[in-house]
This record gives C-alpha cells, structure tokens and sequence, in this order.
C-alpha cells in the first residue's frame, strides 16, 4: 500500500517528465498527464510538488507551480542534457538552424541534395523538401529551458513523499536506477498502467518497443506500491499479471478518463473544415493508423461496399484521423492505389483540438474496430458528442457506452460492411441510434476524473 508506517500523511510529487519533453499534440497518454496535473493542486492543496525525473544523472527534480503550468499547458520544454554535453547542443542546435536556412530555398536545397550524392530528379528532390518542411510545420515551435535553470531544488523524498507518474516512463525513465533511488531514501511509487497490451499481444506492438516494454513491467512491479488502471479490464489484467510474475500483490485502483475536448477558443485562428468533406456524409475512425488498431478492416468494408454499389464514393468518406504509425505502408499504398478508395478514404494528420471537435460534430457514425484497448478514449469521445458509434467488444471497449454503442467482432469484415453502409444511408435508423446516445450517455469530464483518480489515490494511501 501507499501509506507508512508512521502513518503520517504523504507528500506527493507529481511527475511532469513525459509532457516536459513532448513536442506535438497531447494525444492519449500526454493528455492523461497533463489533464491530471492541471487539476492536482486542487485535490492535493500544500502537499503538491511538481517534479521531473532527470535521466542523465538518476534524480528527481522539484519544478516551481510556474514553470509547471508552461509544462503541463505545451509552451515550454526542458532540455535534460548534462552540463558536459552542452557544446554539443549548441553545435547541433547550429547545424539545424543551417538546415531549415537550405530548406528554405528550393535551389539551394536541390544543390545541397546533388553534393551529397543524391540521384534523384529535381522533382523528386523537391517533394522530400515538400514533405520535410510539412513535418517541421506539423511541429508547434515551444520555448527549451535547461532543468537546473527551471529546477527549485532537487525533491524531497523520504518515506512521507510518493511520487505519481502516468507518462511514457519506459522513455523518459530508468525505472531500476529509480528503485535504487527509492532504497536509500525510502519513498513511495506510484504509476499509472494503461494496458498491458505489449504483454498479452505482442504481435500487435511495434517490434522496438518488444525491447523495452516487457522488461518495463518487470522493473515496474519491482518499484511500484500502487497503481491506477484506466479501467477494470486493465485492472484484471494488472492483478493476473502481478500473480503470473511470482505473486507479488500491487494494489491497484480503477479511475476513468475524461471525454470532454477543449472548447474552441475565440482567441483562436478560425479552424477550416477539410474540402474533401465538404457536404459529405463520412464514417470515423480516430487512431494511430497501426495493426493494432485494425483500420485494414475497415479499408476492406469499405472497398466492398463501394465495388457492390452500397456506398457511393462521391457522396460518401471514411475519415482516418491520426498519425501514420509502424506497418502502416502496405496499407496505406493499397488505399491510394485502389481507385475505389484514394479519393473516398480521406486520411487526416497533425489534427488539432478544434479541427477534432469539428469532425466529431459533422461525422455520420464514429467507428472503432481496434484489437484491443485500454481504455478508448476517441469512443468516449465519440458519445460525449452524441455521436452513434460501432465498435469492436475487444478489451476495455466493452466498458463504454454499454448497449448504446453497436458491438462487432474486429475481424467480422461482414458485419463492419453491412452497419458502414446503413449508417450513412439509413438516416432514420442513423438518427435513432444518436438519439439514443444524446438521451442515455452519461460523460465523465476530467473535473470527473480527475476526482476519481486522487480520491482513490488517497484511498489507498490510508
């Protein structure tokens, strides 16, 4: 458990590590963190220390409420580099700010390519440019501080402190040195477990992250004295694992997430609607575009459909929002060599917020055929927004909606077609089915959540 032996109450350091080097969008477990944090201070009071964890020297770091909220909000990055290293920064800060000058004329840019010895044609040359600058473009420009000029200290850990950490800490943390960390000064860990997907179906995970994942679990079992589960199929999950591993018990306690996205800010530039979906009824489908997540079902429902005349690519979409992810390419290239589907499956990346809301508010139906979740966090969307929805029963999936939502099989290409092609056609049996959802879904916010999340933290302190 949480508490201690003198049964004082803890100090809780709340780790921001994952959101002080993340540089896009906050998209699952980055808005987790930083969703989490913005609320800390008001179910935490006095006993809140932000902090993060410096990998390179093994220590963990008290950050001031103001640098936090520049962290936790995306505007301002830590860079974790030793002292040491520091003219190496610098030199390839140099060499970078050289390279965007290059890329910034098309001429200069070819001739830089031709002198590395590059054979392609200039068009050719130019569309990597193309699509070089779209990357940089697709990455919002933030402030970098170093953290021993942001850090108010190192923390505090003793056996009244507990840190908190729901990042990507297989990333940015090196949980054995942590643990021994934890042996001198005695605190207590605490972390949120998303899934244990990389255990259970590993043939469903990006092969690199084979090398770190499993072991991360081990190491996390060894340093943890609680976690919080995203749901109650992780949180089974979870307990199997713990028993599977030599028994040792981890408690473990069960909060949702928030479904509410940020309200459009007037302060806000105006937010254009996509053009291929202009006056469009379209179906979506919100995910990493990755095995995992099953698009390929849906690509292969939706080709049958348009080659059997029950969907018509000129009045109808399917709308893939979300980054291009590992062993993605094969499917991708089928999708824009397929003339049935390059013009009528539209793919969408780097969406914002606002542009998300949008394409919730005008979709038809919202799918989601994943293998398995966590959590699924864009389903709860999904109905927060009204919206009718067909997802796969896989996992924690089954969790949301309960019989608003129309379950299928993830591999049940069949029944995908058959609900695709009602849904954007039947606008009778569409509306229903969102009516239903408008009159019986009940949406957590994060204020919810988050509510949830601490008390039970708490709970398990005691």
């Amino acid at each position: 458990m949480l508490g201690n032996e003198r049964g004082c109450d803890l100090r809780y350091f709340f780790d921001i590590t994952t959101g002080a080097q993340w540089g896009g969008a906050a998209v699952g477990i980055v808005r987790v963190e930083r969703e989490l944090a913005r609320r800390a201070r008001q179910h935490l009071g006095d006993d809140l220390t932000f902090s993060v964890y410096d990998l390179t020297r093994n220590r963990v770091v008290a950050v001031p409420d103001s640098i936090a909220r520049d962290i936790i909000d995306g505007k301002i990055q830590i860079d974790f580099t030793p002292p040491a290293r520091a003219a190496s920064r610098v030199r390839r800060a140099a060499r970078q700010r050289l390279r965007r000058a290059i890329m910034a004329n098309p001429a200069a840019y070819h001739l830089s390519q031709r002198i590395r010895g590059r054979s392609f044609t200039r068009e050719q040359i130019l569309e990597i440019r193309a699509a070089e600058l779209e990357k940089l473009r697709a990455k919002p420009s933030r402030n970098s501080a170093r953290v021993d000029d942001i850090a108010s200290g190192s923390a505090r850990l003793d056996q009244q402190a507990c840190i908190l950490s729901g990042g990507l800490d297989w990333e940015f943390k090196n949980l054995r040195s942590l643990s021994a960390l934890k042996k001198d000064h005695g605190f207590r860990y605490c972390a949120i477990v998303y899934d244990l997907i990389p255990v259970l179906y590993p043939h469903v995970i990006v092969p690199e992250l084979l090398k770190i994942l499993p072991a991360y679990f081990d190491d996390l079992l060894g340093i943890a004295d609680g976690v919080m589960c995203i749901s109650e199929s992780t949180r089974k999950d979870w307990s199997n694992y713990c028993a599977d591993r030599g028994g040792r018990s981890v408690p473990a306690r069960v909060f949702p997430l928030g479904s509410d996205i940020e309200p459009i800010s007037c302060g806000k530039s105006e937010t254009t609607f996509p053009e291929p979906l202009q006056g469009k009824r379209f179906a979506l489908y919100v995910a990493t575009i990755e095995p995992r997540k099953n698009h390929r079902v849906l690509y292969e429902a939706w080709d049958a459909c348009v080659s059997t005349g029950k969907l018509d690519p000129d009045r109808h979409r399917l709308v893939f929002v979300g980054r291009r992810g590992w062993s993605g390419s094969d499917l991708l290239g089928q999708i824009s060599a397929n003339p049935l589907t390059r013009d009528s499956i539209v793919i969408l990346e780097h969406v914002s917020d606002e542009l998300l809301r949008m394409l919730y508010k005008n979709s038809t139906v919202v799918l989601f055929p994943s293998f398995y979740e966590g959590y699924g966090l864009p389903l709860a969307e999904a109905l927060t927004c009204g919206k009718p929805c067909v997802s796969s029963n896989a996992g924690a999936l089954a969790e949301i909606g309960g019989d608003l939502v129309r379950w299928l099989h993830p591999k049940d290409t069949i029944g995908w077609a058959r609900e695709i092609s009602r849904c954007l056609n039947d606008a009778v049996y569409n509306e229903t089915a969102a009516a239903r959802v408008r009159a019986g879904y009940r949406p957590v916010s994060w204020d919810e959540a988050a509510q949830r999340f601490f008390s039970s933290l708490k709970g398990m302190a005691s």
